[in-house]
């Protein structure tokens, strides 16, 4: 028997999403890289965003910040370009900036755009969650930014 125990190894946790938007393949891939349109729509609800930017290139960094409609409180994030294939594929980092300077966990996610002809089948994943109960609290906030990006598109 071990003298002593080995210390808990945390497994990284992972969502998945899939969404089907009814927009061609294009419009839903210009509407996650387009500056302008991504900050019409991204941000959890009760949040809008204040700033967006990005460099959408692999190796080229993002960073946004969402204000909290409710006490004003300003959420900055950002993250790198991993991978760019118009107009099916999407890889970026993810962090949140902390309030000393900092950076949070970093995530990665990964987005796969199918061609349905008129509509486009999504599939979202985001990987690198320390806790199964931090995957499943960005799971209920990317679903409602993704409601969000749905009526964006609807209303192009």
């Amino acid at each position: 028997m071990p003298e002593h125990t080995p210390p808990f190894l945390a497994i990284p946790c992972a969502l998945t999403i899939t969404r089907t938007f009814d927009a061609p393949r294009t419009a839903v891939f210009a509407a996650l890289t387009d500056p302008r349109q991504v900050q019409r729509w991204l941000g959890p609800r009760g949040f809008v965003m204040t700033h967006y930017e990005a460099d959408v290139r692999p190796g080229g960094s993002w960073r946004g910040c969402m204000r909290a409609l409710d006490d004003g409180r300003e959420l900055w994030h950002g993250g790198v370009y991993r991978e760019i294939v118009p107009p099916e594929r999407l890889a970026f980092t993810f962090a949140f900036e902390l309030p000393d300077g900092g950076r949070g966990p970093e995530t990665l996610i990964t987005i796969t755009l199918e061609d349905r002809g008129e509509r486009t089948l999504m599939y979202f994943r985001q990987s690198g969650f320390d806790a199964p109960a931090r995957a499943e609290g960005a799971r209920a906030a990317w679903n409602t930014e993704f409601d969000q990006l749905a009526r964006h598109i609807a209303g192009r």
